[in-house]
């Protein structure tokens, strides 16, 4: 996987929420600015997104992720790890560390600069369920996702995918009412339904029945652009990895976390690199970067 594939499958996953996106600021706009609506199109949501990958909009977009500087036993706690990271060669020049509130194990990029960390991942490594080594590994993923450009316009996308955003918020409290009232099983096999008889109204009565079954085939495009994505920024941050010697680390993690068939063939990947002809790294001999991680959030 090149950077050049996980791009386009970036450009195919946002089709659809751009199309949405588009529509709804229309709207927006036509409710909010009524006969200036085409300045707010074409000048202020424009400025907003280019303001937005700033570094004082990507500081912004972590405040709204309820992101913050790491406190004095944090940075205590995340000391081994920088050490870590710096001895297996993970570049971290211009990076700042902040703390997320997840209780889960998760690192996200912001932008260019911005790396949040989640309390539970500290939390993990103080109490020893997690070791350093897997802490290094799960961070150099996602800087690794960050050095192949992936998340640079990231900041300015959230902007323009704000309607897209609140949207897909009230779908997803939709499903989740309906399956905690309706089997899942028989949701599904009510959407297929729905879907077939789009297909034989149109076919043998009016053509605009067609549409429903159009709108499910773009429900099961975007699902598949959206995993194609999700895979292919996968195989980014493990190739950076196994440059720089964490990736049985990160390995062993994914197989103790999780039991899927999918995860379990990267973890394969990235204990065998050979096998998809990547080059192995020895830890050991990996350069070393100058610069520490930064946990001042300065």
């Amino acid at each position: 996987m090149t950077a050049g594939r996980a791009r386009r499958a970036y450009a195919r996953v946002m089709i659809v929420p751009m199309v949405m996106s588009a529509a709804m600021w229309l709207v927006v706009a036509a409710l909010v600015a009524r006969q200036y609506w085409p300045a707010f199109l074409l000048v202020i949501v424009p400025v907003l997104a280019i303001a937005a990958s700033t570094p004082v909009g990507e500081r912004c977009q972590a405040v709204f992720m309820w992101a913050r500087a790491p406190r004095l036993h944090q940075r205590h706690t995340l000391g081994p790890v920088a050490q870590v990271l710096l001895e297996h060669g993970v570049e971290s020049a211009h990076l700042t560390l902040l703390v997320g509130p997840s209780r889960g194990i998760a690192v996200t990029a912001v932008g260019r600069r911005i790396i949040v960390v989640s309390r539970g991942l500290i939390e993990d490594v103080r109490l020893g369920h997690l070791s350093t080594g897997a802490a290094a590994a799960v961070v150099a993923h996602e800087v690794g996702v960050m050095r192949a450009g992936l998340t640079r316009s990231d900041p300015a996308i959230r902007v323009l995918l704000a309607p897209w955003k609140v949207w897909l918020t009230f779908i997803a409290l939709m499903w989740a009412v309906a399956s905690a009232l309706i089997p899942r099983w028989l949701m599904l096999t009510c959407l297929l339904m729905n879907a077939g008889a789009g297909i034989w109204l149109g076919a043998t009565q009016d053509p605009a029945m067609f549409v429903s079954t159009a709108c499910w085939a773009v429900v099961l495009w975007t699902w598949w652009t959206f995993r194609s994505w999700s895979r292919a920024r996968h195989r980014i941050g493990d190739h950076y990895l196994v440059q720089t010697g964490l990736a049985r680390v990160y390995a062993q993690l994914l197989v103790k976390s999780f039991t899927d068939d999918y995860t379990r063939d990267r973890a394969v990947r990235l204990q065998h690199p050979e096998m998809q002809g990547e080059q192995v790294v020895v830890p050991g001999e990996a350069p070393r970067a100058n610069p520490a991680l930064s946990t001042t959030a300065r």
